[in-house]
């Protein structure tokens, strides 16, 4: 070999630090420009799916919990609803005040409203759930087609919105998987009959949220626990400082 004549060398890369070692640090998420929500990475929840818990609904499809408050005492009930997509993440939410004779009557309210709002807002894929195993056989068996009370007319109408151009689907489930709505119930605006719709779900429903995101199971007593709260704390504070969010 000529020693004047030296092959020339490989290209120039400049690495100003070694490269981490994948087995220690998480992938980056995929980007998403502010102010869309930006998925953690899908191995960042941790899996608690056991017992009953809130289920995100199938791919395409948004899920409409609803759930109402009654009072015995007085005439006036508390309805609401809470709308996800199939990552669980918040779409909007409802409550409002109405006027029931009964629990019956209040849960079939909300489920009226639910209804109404979806076909509303444009949704095209939609599953409605209660946890009034009752109002729901009753909306999907009742054969009456001239109503002789108010609970029979607003039967129909759910029955008339469930058949419209659109997916929709009414199902039970259990109250452990409806409890961002009975919680929503809880949060009183006002005490009009106004419709307030919620575009970002209010503070107090973080925790539930995030419950309901990793598929935490709630107790039959319908509240979490003190260990509970305490891992989705945790959990909230490490989202929070990695600027992560789950609705």
């Amino acid at each position: 070999m000529n020693p004047f004549f030296l092959p020339p060398p490989p290209p120039f890369s400049f690495i100003p630090f070694p490269p981490p070692n994948p087995i220690l640090v998480r992938p980056p998420p995929l980007y998403c420009p502010p102010p869309l929500y930006c998925p953690p990475p899908p191995h960042f929840f941790p899996t608690t799916n056991t017992g009953i818990h809130w289920k995100k609904p199938p791919l395409g499809f948004v899920k409409l919990n609803t759930d109402a408050s009654y009072k015995y005492n007085c005439s006036k009930s508390s309805v609401a609803g809470v709308c996800r997509d199939e990552h669980g993440i918040w779409l909007f939410g409802f409550s409002s005040r109405v006027k029931s004779g009964s629990a019956f009557e209040a849960e079939l309210l909300a489920v009226r409203e639910a209804l109404k709002l979806a076909w509303d807002k444009g949704l095209k894929r939609v599953i409605v759930e209660s946890d009034s195993e009752s109002v729901v056989n009753r909306i999907r068996n009742q054969l009456t087609r001239q109503p002789k009370n108010q609970i029979e007319a607003v039967i129909l109408e759910c029955q008339s919105y469930v058949s419209r151009e659109w997916n929709c689907f009414l199902q039970h489930t259990h109250r452990e998987g409806n409890f961002a709505a009975d919680a929503l119930t809880k949060i009183i605006i006002s005490e009009s009959f106004e419709l307030h719709v919620f575009d970002h779900p209010p503070k107090s429903l973080s925790l539930i949220l995030l419950a309901d995101k990793i598929g935490m199971a709630v107790p039959r007593h319908g509240a979490l626990d003190r260990n509970q709260i305490g891992h989705l704390k945790v959990l909230k504070r490490e989202l929070l400082a990695r600027n992560l969010h789950w609705y």
